[in-house]
């Protein structure tokens, strides 16, 4: 989160479960960060499940990239 206050890009990966908290947590640090939300849970997941979950997030992940850029 202080890498987008500083202006940065820096999209924050997060599960479901965990978004409120994260919301949370960069409203008291007056932070608007990009998120990119998976299911939950990550842990445990076996190799072919966490590379779907991967593969998943990397469209949103792009995008931002592209935004940051400034070619969306």
């Amino acid at each position: 989160m202080q890498l987008e206050k500083r202006g940065v890009v820096a999209p924050l990966v997060v599960t479901e479960s965990f978004l409120p908290l994260v919301r949370a947590q960069a409203q008291a640090q007056r932070v608007s960060p990009r998120f990119v939300v998976v299911p939950h849970p990550v842990g445990g997941l076996n190799e072919a499940e966490l590379a779907s979950r991967v593969e998943a997030a990397t469209g949103e992940l792009l995008a931002v990239a592209d935004e940051a850029r400034g070619s969306s």
